[in-house]
């Protein structure tokens, strides 16, 4: 059996952690859509090309959502007064308000799970999960290599 080491077992229960809260959520609501609406409330007004980016969405699915969040009334859609090919978004009082219930929800079941850690363990964990963000956001992919145009791809020259 290979032995693991002490980041991979953080890994491991990192995704643990990800996978039981995110379980228990998604039943009751979209995530993405909660996301979404998160960063329009952040940075109002925002384009759409901005939310699909900054959250890795197609444009597609970035659509999908925002017309969902439209109807619902979450947000409000108006002319990009610097492009007229796009449009900016930003929440409604719904909105807004929905976003808060959400973190409340949240931290009351977080409360819950948490209730008998004593303040020491809960300040330690408070101060390692924001390190562990703050490293996350540091971290940059590596870029995508691009492919180039086609008749590279499949006619490659043979050099004597």
């Amino acid at each position: 059996m290979p032995q693991r080491n002490e980041s991979a077992e953080l890994a491991r229960a990192v995704m643990d952690l990800i996978d039981q809260g995110h379980r228990r959520i998604s039943r009751r609501i979209d995530l993405t859509r909660v996301r979404i609406l998160g960063l329009i409330g952040d940075q109002a007004p925002v384009r759409p090309g901005t939310i699909a980016a900054e959250l890795g969405l197609t444009a597609s699915a970035t659509s999908r959502h925002l017309t969902a969040l439209e109807q619902a009334g979450q947000i409000v859609v108006e002319p990009d007064p610097d492009d007229q090919r796009t449009f900016l978004v930003r929440p409604t009082e719904a909105g807004h308000a929905d976003i808060d219930a959400t973190v409340e929800a949240g931290a009351r079941v977080f409360a819950e799970v948490i209730a008998d850690w004593p303040e020491e363990d809960v300040a330690t964990a408070r101060r390692l999960i924001t390190r562990l963000n703050e490293a996350w956001a540091r971290r940059t992919d590596p870029p995508r290599p691009t492919p180039g145009p086609r008749w590279r791809r499949t006619h490659r020259i043979e050099e004597s």
